[in-house]
């Protein structure tokens, strides 16, 4: 059977999670259909994620699985949980829910590989120190995004015009950070991406994989 997942993200470049959701379902056994949908052309829908649900649930789809991706910012695991619980439950009680929510910010997943980083900033084999924080302290760093960016324009060795124009690639550049993001490599160390493979699992476990 292929196991319908609608996935819910805070952004069109954090899609590249889909793909490690794959990943993990594949090494169950297990075939995912993954539904993303861009919510801009159902009209004016709420940014809350009772509203998305919702209107999502008014388009009559039906999904096994529901994984919802949102940022722990400032205010922690716990609470972000219990928000997406408590959003699926009420809207699609039948799925099962799989939370998705980096500690902090999906940026710090990003931090991880310093390979990977320079190749996206299209200079593979730079040689300026980058100071990416210590893995054990990369989810405990205040702004990751703010982190990313600057490690990135640092990994370029860009300078005036040519950076500016670097920076505004930012989006695209993490997209394609978050598509290169080893699942086996240093970001399976971090507590946050433990807790999601955990979850992941323990969805497709529910459902017999």
């Amino acid at each position: 059977m292929t196991v319908r997942l609608l996935f819910l993200g805070e952004g069109s470049s954090d899609d590249g999670i889909t793909d490690h959701i794959e990943t993990i379902a594949a090494e169950r056994g297990a075939e995912v259909a993954v539904t993303n949908p861009e919510l801009g052309r159902l009209g004016h829908v709420g940014h809350t994620l009772h509203d998305k649900l919702s209107a999502i649930r008014a388009l009559g789809g039906e999904y096994e699985i529901v994984a919802v991706h949102r940022d722990a910012d400032g205010v922690g695991r716990r609470l972000r949980l219990d928000e997406i619980r408590v959003a699926v439950q009420e809207h699609m009680p039948a799925s099962v829910c799989v939370p998705v929510i980096p500690i902090r910010m999906t940026e710090a997943w990003l931090l991880v590989d310093e390979t990977a980083i320079r190749k996206v900033a299209a200079n593979p084999n730079g040689r300026c120190r980058l100071n990416i924080p210590p893995l054990h302290k990369i989810e405990s760093v205040p702004d990751p995004k703010a982190e990313l960016k600057r490690v990135l324009a640092d990994a370029s060795e860009l300078s005036g015009r040519k950076l500016k124009q670097f920076n505004l690639r930012f989006s695209e550049n993490r997209r394609q950070l978050l598509q290169r993001l080893d699942p086996s490599g240093p970001v399976s160390r971090l507590s946050s991406w433990k807790d999601f493979v955990t979850d992941m699992e323990r969805g497709l476990s529910e459902l017999g994989y």
